[in-house]
C-alpha cells in the first residue's frame, strides 16, 4: 500500500494499534506524525497523551508503561520509540538494558487505546531476531523512504492538482531537477510557486526558474559541468559565488568529490552491463541521482573523471592541512585539469 493511501486510513481513523515507520525522508516523516497527531489528539490533550522516547536515552520498560497508561481525559495515546535500534544487527554502547521480552508480550496483546509507532530509518532490519519478526507480523508497516522519480512526480502532481493549479510544459521536470529530486525542498519550493501563481494557476518553466533556490548540489554540479568541458574561469567565478554566499569550501569540495566518484562508479557499473534499477541498488543511492549520473558520464571519459577526482583529493588534502587557501587551491586544480585533459 502507498504511503498516501497509509495516511488517508489514519485521517479516517481507520488505525493500527502499532505501526512500524521505515526509511528517512523528512517531509514523509512529518507527514506521518502529523497524519497521526491530527487523528488521535486534540490540541488540548496532546501533552497529557502523547509521549516519545529514544531508546539510547530512555528505557523500553518507560514506553512500554506509558503505553499502557489509560488516557487522560481523551480517548486514545500516541506513542512514539524513536532509534528502537534492538531491531537491527548494529551493536550501540549503552548502559540500558531493554526488556524485549516484555515488548514481545506488548506485540500479541497491544493496549486497545494506544497507538504506539516505531521509527526504524535504519537500510536493513535483522529479521533473525525474535522481536523483530514479531514487530514486522504484528505492526502496520508504513515506507517513508525517498521516493523514486516516478513516485516522486505523481505525488508532487497531486498536490499541485489539490490545490487547483497545473504545470506547464517541461516545469515539473525543472522543478525536480533544481531541487535534485529532494521531496522535502520540492514541497517547500512548491509553496513558492504557489504564491507566485496565485492568479493564472499555471507554474511555467521561467517561473521555476525565477523562484526556486538552486541547492547548494545542483550549484556543485554546474561547477562539475565547467570543469569537465575546460570552462576553468566559469567553474573558478562558480566557486567563488558560493564562498561568497557563506558556503564552506571544504563542504563544497566534499560534495564536488562525491559527484565525480559517482560518475565514476556509473561508468564502471555501466561497462560491465548493469542497468539503472541495478546500480542504485549496488551503491545504495538515490535512482533519480544515478539517471543524471549514467546521462553525464557518457559525455566524459573515465580518464577525464579519474583525474579530476584525484586531483580533488590532492586540493582537499591541502586545504585541511592549511598549506594554501581554499580558493587559490581550487583555482590550481581547475587550471592544472584544464592543462592535463584538455590539452
Amino acid at each position: 500500500m502507498k504511503i498516501e493511501d497509509q495516511l488517508k486510513k489514519i485521517k479516517d481513523q481507520d488505525l493500527a494499534p502499532l505501526y512500524l515507520v521505515q526509511g528517512d525522508d523528512q517531509y514523509l516523516l512529518d507527514q506521518v506524525k502529523k497524519s497521526l497527531s491530527q487523528a488521535l489528539l486534540d490540541q488540548d490533550e496532546a501533552s497529557m497523551n502523547f509521549g516519545q522516547f529514544n531508546m539510547m536515552a530512555d528505557s523500553l520498560d518507560m514506553a512500554l508503561s506509558d503505553a499502557e497508561s489509560y488516557p487522560f481525559f481523551g480517548d486514545k495515546r500516541l506513542v512514539y520509540i524513536q532509534d528502537p535500534f534492538f531491531l537491527t544487527g548494529e551493536k550501540r554502547k549503552t548502559d540500558l538494558d531493554h526488556d524485549l521480552d516484555r515488548l514481545l508480550a506488548y506485540l500479541q496483546n497491544p493496549a486497545d487505546f494506544t497507538v504506539l509507532v516505531f521509527f526504524a530509518p535504519y537500510e536493513k532490519l535483522d529479521k533473525r531476531k525474535k522481536v523483530t519478526k514479531a514487530l514486522l507480523q504484528e505492526a502496520e508497516i508504513i515506507d517513508a523512504s525517498s521516493p523514486d522519480q516516478r513516485d516522486l512526480k505523481d505525488m508532487v502532481q497531486k498536490k499541485v492538482k489539490a490545490r487547483g493549479y497545473q504545470f506547464d510544459k517541461g516545469a515539473l521536470k525543472a522543478l525536480v531537477e533544481k531541487t535534485n529530486a529532494n521531496l522535502s525542498r520540492v514541497m517547500q519550493e512548491l509553496d513558492k510557486l504557489f504564491l507566485y501563481h496565485l492568479d493564472d494557476k499555471i507554474i511555467t518553466v521561467q517561473s521555476v526558474d525565477q523562484v526556486v533556490s538552486p541547492s547548494l548540489e545542483s550549484n556543485v554540479f554546474s561547477i562539475n559541468d565547467y570543469i569537465l568541458s575546460g570552462q576553468s574561469q566559469a567553474a573558478i567565478r562558480a566557486f567563488n559565488d558560493l564562498i561568497q554566499q557563506k558556503e564552506e569550501p571544504i563542504k563544497i569540495i566534499a560534495i564536488m568529490m562525491n559527484q565525480f566518484r559517482l560518475l565514476l562508479q556509473v561508468k564502471i557499473l555501466r561497462t560491465k552491463g548493469y542497468q539503472q534499477g541495478e546500480i542504485a541498488k549496488i551503491l545504495k543511492v538515490h535512482p533519480y541521482r544515478v539517471k543524471l549520473a549514467i546521462e553525464k558520464q557518457e559525455i566524459f571519459s573515465k580518464q577525464s573523471l579519474s583525474t579530476a577526482y584525484r586531483y580533488l583529493i590532492e586540493s582537499d588534502h591541502l586545504i585541511k592541512t592549511g598549506k594554501v587557501t581554499s580558493q587559490l587551491q581550487f583555482e590550481l586544480f581547475a587550471l592544472q585539469f584544464k592543462d592535463s585533459v584538455m590539452n
